[in-house]
């Protein structure tokens, strides 16, 4: 009787290893992907697309899912400036516990910063073309060390874990004419519209030179949304094709933008 005892004890435990190799015999679920966009109002489509078009970050995650073969999530963090994304990564929180969470880690901020501000205390006290290169220079390498801090915080907020990391640079959607923005930097001073619009341009450029710069030696992939937005030179205005309103992506903005996002390489994750 012990003989027969022992056999269908083994059946049993075979029949379990079985069934834990292969649960009911479905296959099981993909694994849910995070994808944490850090951003300004850009990021959010009922800015910019309020006709029921789906975002730029919306359609990179399902990019991301189809590329895969998974399901992927999109989670947002607002920081409407860099100063607000460094406290974001640094700060514990719900926020945090999103990007520690994250397989996917898009970084668009600097929209509202990129112009200098006197008001910020950062970089020039004079506004426009008042303004010295000296204190130019001196507020884009301030903006770079805060860059630095962001895609340190968010790296180390990862740890070792498996995760692609990107970057965009930031569209200038200050040289809007005049005529169409009555209440935009070109609008300041017709006598003037050329001198303001090459500052404009000037300051873009240092910009997105030292993000570039900040992002690529933080081992961050760059979407370059600059020059495909503002031309090759940066003096082209993203108004009307790609925004409505001079701030926000519309929805042909939206589409290209993702377009873009989708030559992300996401072999750093793929399984």
């Amino acid at each position: 009787m012990w003989v027969q005892a022992w056999i269908a004890a083994a059946l049993v435990l075979t029949l379990a290893g079985c069934g834990e190799a292969s649960g009911t015999g479905v296959d099981p679920e993909p694994e849910t992907l995070q994808v944490v966009l850090i951003g300004d109002s850009l990021i959010d489509p009922d800015n910019g697309c309020t006709q029921g078009c789906l975002g730029f970050g919306e359609q990179f995650t399902d990019q991301v899912a189809s590329q895969l073969g998974t399901g992927a999530e999109l989670q947002t963090v607002a920081a409407m400036g860099v100063p607000d994304a460094v406290e974001v990564v640094s700060k514990p929180g719900m926020e945090a516990d999103k990007i520690a969470a994250a397989d996917v880690v898009v970084v668009e901020v600097g929209f509202n910063n990129a112009l200098p501000d006197p008001e910020t205390g950062i970089g020039c006290s004079t506004w426009f073309l008042d303004a010295e290169p000296e204190c130019l220079e001196e507020g884009v390498t301030t903006y770079g060390d805060l860059y630095d801090q962001v895609f340190a915080g968010v790296k180390a907020l990862r740890g070792d874990k498996p995760t692609v990391y990107v970057a965009t640079t930031t569209v200038n959607g200050n040289i809007v004419p005049a005529d169409a923005f009555p209440d935009g930097l070109l609008a300041l001073d017709v006598q003037k519209t050329g001198e303001l619009k090459a500052w404009a341009v000037a300051a873009y450029d240092r910009w997105n030179a030292m993000l570039t710069e900040r992002a690529t030696g933080a081992g961050f992939q760059v979407v370059d949304l600059y020059h495909v937005l503002n031309g090759a030179d940066g003096t082209l205005s993203w108004y009307p094709e790609f925004t409505d309103d001079g701030a926000h992506p519309n929805r042909a903005g939206n589409d290209l933008i993702a377009s873009k996002l989708a030559e992300v390489d996401l072999s750093t994750i793929d399984k």
